[in-house]
């Protein structure tokens, strides 16, 4: 049972997004689906209530690589950092400028988008790879359990490191397939894996199997591992909604709950606490 302070200073949430104001921030009119707004204000408030003194956004799906949005939030947050997403050619001043605003990655995102060819993910992570050799950022991959399987040999040859959302969308329960492959990656040291949007992998976030996974991963590689709210836990929503227009209320989910999970998962155990919401983060989004 934990007997520090909890959560400890420096901790940190390493998945949000900010949405809008979409007047100021309009989403772009072939969008999959149309979120409500997540404002940057209110972003600041759930991190004050939780007593997180650090977070990292996420540059959504539905904005493309318009990253406006996010780098305005950023500016406006303290102890901040940004993963963007970028076309594939981008000049050298404009890595040297979102480096200066905070951006350590650049986000790949495969499950969104639906059946996408090996070879286009391949490229889309090779691509992305090359533009963070710059400043050394990272790539980050949004994508099902079975394509780590597939994308596994890529991830180990690209020349940064990876970094896997969401426990990889393993289901809670598995204990061979992409589970030993996400393990195995973890292992490699080139590899890193949020156990973050617990919601997304399970259907309870509170499922008992989540805590089994969570430790599996972090018995793997304890520097790899970090966490994150995935604030403020947009809609459930695919490449086919009926009405993509239509805005879309968010889940209903309780992001202190789903922190304190964190040390029920590591039994308690104050040390893998610390790594997991401070020092890992810092070292690998540059809080240091």
């Amino acid at each position: 049972m934990t007997t520090a302070s909890f959560p400890p200073a420096g901790a940190c949430d390493s998945h949000v997004h900010v949405i809008g104001p979409k007047s100021m921030f309009p989403l772009p009119p072939d969008r999959t689906y149309t979120p409500m707004d997540a404002l940057a204000s209110e972003l600041r408030a759930m991190l004050a209530r939780l007593k997180l003194d650090r977070v990292v956004l996420v540059q959504p799906s539905f904005y493309r690589t318009n990253n406006s949005c996010m780098l305005a939030a950023m500016a406006e947050i303290p102890n901040c950092r940004g993963v963007a997403v970028l076309p594939p050619k981008v000049s050298d001043a404009e890595l040297d400028d979102l480096d200066e605003q905070g951006i350590r990655g650049l986000r790949v995102n495969i499950a969104s988008a639906g059946a996408v060819p090996l070879d286009v993910v391949r490229e889309q992570l090779f691509a992305a790879a090359r533009l963070c050799e710059r400043h050394g950022w990272h790539v980050q991959i949004f994508a099902e359990a079975e394509t780590f399987e597939r994308i596994a040999p890529s991830l180990l040859q690209l020349p940064v490191h990876s970094v896997i959302d969401h426990f990889g969308l393993i289901p809670p329960g598995t204990t061979d397939g992409p589970l030993r492959t996400l393990t195995r990656l973890l292992q490699s040291g080139n590899v890193w894996v949020k156990i973050s949007g617990a919601y997304r992998t399970a259907q309870d976030p509170y499922d008992p199997r989540l805590g089994p996974l969570a430790r599996r991963l972090v018995e793997a590689n304890p520097d790899r591992i970090v966490w994150g709210s995935d604030w403020p836990h947009t809609p459930k929503h695919g490449p086919h909604r009926r009405d993509p227009l239509q805005e879309m209320p968010f889940q209903n989910q309780d992001t202190l709950g789903l922190l304190n999970l964190v040390p029920q998962w590591l039994n308690g155990d104050d040390k893998l606490v610390r790594k997991v919401l401070v020092s890992n983060p810092a070292r690998l989004y540059g809080f240091d």
